[in-house]
């Protein structure tokens, strides 16, 4: 689960590596959010040559302080999420190998948290494992600052219970982000723009 605020929309290449194209010469502001605390060393590691980049350790989703069990997936924890696979994350031979259980947090209050000017973070990029409308939902007053969202949408079932992308682009909608393009793919980034 990774969420990543920057400073502003720049080009993207939706090429589904978000960790490698944002450590890769990126000199913007940015905040990664990411929930598997085992991933956090790395990822501070990786991105120490960047001096306007830091992490904060969170499983966003739409309450605070919930008990929930985050499930570790065999592709080095890329799939992890707060979900089972579904039928099309396990014909690619994906399994969820480990459990830890982590305390939820809404992306409102990680912000007043940290004292995050969120003026300097408008452009938002989120790949939730299927929990990215919870996220949303626990950034009711966020989203108000956010000008754009490069969000990981499924239009099959990758993961059991999670989003899917009539829900989401529902909910964009009504907090008046339009989408720039409609999902070719069955599971794949897509760009929405404040109206």
């Amino acid at each position: 689960m990774l969420c990543i605020i920057v400073q502003e929309l720049f080009t993207w290449e939706p090429i589904g590596e978000e960790r490698h194209q944002f450590m890769t010469g990126f000199k913007k502001k940015t905040i990664w959010i990411e929930a598997n605390p085992k991933i956090i060393p790395d990822l501070v590691d990786h991105i120490s040559q960047f001096p306007h980049q830091k992490v904060i350790s969170a499983l966003l989703s739409d309450k605070d302080n919930q008990n929930v069990e985050f499930k570790i997936s065999s592709n080095d924890s890329a799939s992890s999420s707060i979900y089972e696979f579904g039928k099309k994350s396990l014909e690619q031979n994906l399994k969820m190998v480990s459990k830890i259980n982590l305390k939820s947090e809404k992306f409102d209050t990680l912000v007043e948290k940290n004292f995050i000017q969120l003026k300097d973070y408008d452009f938002w990029v989120m790949d939730l494992q299927g929990s990215e409308l919870l996220a949303l939902k626990g950034a009711a007053l966020s989203l108000k600052k956010c000008r754009s969202i490069l969000v990981e949408v499924s239009r099959g079932e990758y993961y059991i219970n999670a989003v899917k992308w009539d829900e989401l682009k529902k909910f964009l909608n009504e907090n008046h982000f339009t989408q720039k393009w409609e999902p070719k793919e069955s599971h794949t980034d897509v760009l929405f723009v404040k109206e």
